[in-house]
């Protein structure tokens, strides 16, 4: 059994906002939509080229413009969106849900949560894969909400018997080769 306990600022929110931009389901929406806007720019490309000869300036300049914004949306534009949607939801969230004090006890039948607003035991079951992220360990469950641990709060036989835990319950880290 391990307890870990950690304050939740803006420096842990911004690492689940990342954590959260760089997960396999916000690439895989990213890639997508990348699919999606170079077929519109084929397509614009297309349109361009058959109506410069018809001298139809109107749907030149407004198919230059849609390709335009593809090559943006392409270009690091949609993971900008998701960021500024993610930061509107996390602002429209309660202060206690989005940040302060959270006390985690790690054990073989799962992990007990304690906060300020709510306390409850969750089985591995309900947890689906774990990450190393710069200086924190984070934990997604099937809703992809995400437990944060402090790396440089535990010792080293802690992180040890932690990652050997989640490895048992959860298989390999997502992002280890």
């Amino acid at each position: 059994m391990l307890e870990c306990e950690i304050e939740i600022g803006k420096e842990e929110q911004d690492a689940l906002l990342e954590i959260t931009l760089n997960s396999k389901e916000y690439r895989k929406k990213r890639k997508a939509e990348a699919i999606k806007f170079s077929i519109l720019i084929v397509a614009c490309i297309l349109i361009i080229i058959w109506r410069v000869t018809n001298s139809d300036t109107r749907l030149v300049v407004l198919c230059s413009l849609l390709a335009a914004y593809s090559l943006f949306m392409i270009c690091g534009g949609s993971k900008l969106m998701q960021k500024t949607v993610l930061k509107k939801s996390v602002t429209a969230m309660d202060k206690e849900l989005k940040s302060g004090y959270r006390k985690y006890t790690f054990s073989e039948e799962g992990i007990l949560l304690k906060s300020e607003v709510s306390e409850g035991n969750t089985a591995w079951t309900l947890y689906k894969d774990w990450e190393i992220y710069g200086n924190y360990i984070c934990i997604r469950n099937l809703s992809n909400e995400n437990v944060l641990v402090k790396q440089d709060k535990l010792s080293a036989e802690e992180r040890t018997w932690l990652i050997d835990l989640l490895t048992r319950h959860l298989g390999k880290a997502v992002n280890e080769k």
